[in-house]
């Protein structure tokens, strides 16, 4: 019969266990020591430097865009086929099936920041000029151009069609601008909203500044949109505004019709002026 197995030492078990707790608090410490090291590699003033950098020019150069003087907003570039192909987009879409010994040269921050800010100014650059400067009428008289008017036809209509021909209200304001309310009511029902107009400096009332924005964040440039006053007759009676950007344009009459011929008219300008007047819709049985 074989003898039973001595009991191993106390002190022997004792040691075994501070052993392996030692041995799973070095696992540890190297574990921690090496997330530290990388995120300081990560976040070195140098590395850092191309996505902030990046981004801070990205937004400069919107921002430039923006408040460069007289310069109208972008219109697309009809020079062929391979012009409407989105090769920028493509190539973010690409990214990940590039080597990977390629792509760990660059930081995730700076691809990231590449892809969301950079490829869109790029392709905006790339892909658009500026247009002609919009030709308004020489002087409006914002006094009588405000009150109640009816949107007869518009370019830029949003949401479900207008059942009828949807309202502006322009309000004069004691620091000479105007508040804009809008009133138009389609399937949904009855919506409203408002919006800030002032004049734009020199532009004798042709010239016009809109916000929809809140009033905090107004003081951004791209709060604002410029548009033109491209006609309005001797009474005030009908008019036609429109954005320097030539996507937004709205034919505005005082009465909810607007006689055909008239309409034909206002029409004709804004071709002329270099909108897609193909695209108007129009509310009213002109």
């Amino acid at each position: 019969m074989n003898a039973p197995l001595p009991e191993p030492d106390i002190d022997a078990r004792i040691l075994d266990v501070e052993h392996r707790l030692m041995a799973r608090e070095a696992r540890l410490h190297a574990g921690v020591e090496g997330l530290t090291g990388q995120l300081r590699h990560r976040l070195q003033p140098r590395k850092l430097l191309l996505p902030v950098g990046g981004a801070l020019l990205a937004v400069a150069a919107l921002l430039a865009l923006r408040r460069r003087p007289h310069a109208e907003p972008a219109t697309p570039r009809p020079t062929g086929a391979l012009r409407n192909i989105p090769w920028l987009r493509l190539l973010g879409l690409a990214w990940p099936l590039l080597p990977e010994r390629w792509r760990g040269r660059v930081s995730p921050a700076a691809a990231s920041s590449f892809v969301t800010l950079g490829l869109p100014l790029v392709e905006t650059l790339l892909g658009t000029h500026r247009a002609e400067p919009l030709a308004t009428v020489a002087e409006v008289d914002l006094a009588q151009l405000s009150g109640r008017w009816f949107v007869v036809g518009e370019l830029k209509a949003h949401g479900a069609p207008a059942l009828q021909p949807p309202e502006f209200g322009l309000l004069p304001r004691d620091d000479g601008r105007l508040d804009l309310l809008e009133r138009r009511v389609d399937g949904n029902g009855t919506h409203g909203s408002e919006a800030l107009v002032e004049p734009v400096p020199g532009g004798h009332g042709a010239r016009l500044r809109i916000s929809h924005w809140p009033e905090a964040l107004r003081w951004l440039p791209l709060a604002w949109l410029e548009h033109g006053v491209l006609h309005v007759d001797p009474t005030y009676d009908e008019a036609l505004i429109g954005s320097t950007g030539r996507d937004a344009l709205w034919l505005l009459s005082r009465r909810p019709t607007l006689v055909a011929q008239r309409r034909q008219t206002l029409v004709q300008l804004a071709r002329d002026r270099g909108f897609a007047v193909e695209k108007l819709r129009f509310y009213d049985a002109g």
